[in-house]
């Protein structure tokens, strides 16, 4: 189980949008903790077997927090700058925030009539560096873009390109004009 969420952390770590999860992630790992708790209980924590264990809950613990939290991070920015995200990527609770997210942010569109119209906003491109690579990414344009390397240099929609750069894969790359 440790290994499974190592893997889906590591996986997370290095993508700027939600990489698939078995849907039975979480649920496997809180009954993987509860059994280590269970043995816990009944083990002596000053022995080397049960410092291992105490170890290996921190550690479960710490991987699925950081895990949680960057799947969020990702769900929220992804809805706030308008990039799609597979569902299948996401698990059932997932889901559920990422539809509250988006209802909640149409609705409040609707109600601020000077916000810039999705259409306008795809059509300024920005000019970015990647700073880590980057699996194809589908731009508020419903154009596919990338894959990426580390240090590509490509143009994407404004939305894209500033959503990459608040998660620290890309950096903007200032362009002048030659007259």
């Amino acid at each position: 189980m440790y290994n499974d969420l190592y893997n889906a952390w590591k996986s997370e770590k290095s993508s700027s949008l939600p990489q698939p999860l078995p849907a039975d992630l979480y649920h496997r790992t809180i009954i993987y903790l509860n059994g280590v708790d269970e043995e816990l209980s009944t083990t002596d924590t000053h022995t080397i077997q049960g410092r291992l264990l105490v170890r290996e809950k921190e550690m479960t613990e710490r991987l699925l927090n950081e895990l949680r939290q960057t799947r969020i991070q990702k769900i929220i920015s992804a809805a706030e700058n308008r990039i799609p995200i597979q569902i299948t990527s996401l698990t059932k609770e997932e889901s559920g925030l990422l539809e509250r997210i988006e209802q909640s942010l149409s609705s409040l569109d609707q109600q601020l009539p000077t916000s810039p119209k999705t259409d306008d906003l795809t059509e300024e491109l920005r000019v970015v560096r990647f700073l880590e690579d980057i699996p194809e990414i589908v731009g508020v344009d419903l154009r596919i873009y990338g894959p990426f390397k580390k240090e590509d240099v490509a143009s994407l929609p404004a939305p894209n390109a500033h959503a990459l750069e608040k998660q620290g894969a890309a950096k903007a790359i200032e362009v002048k004009q030659i007259s």
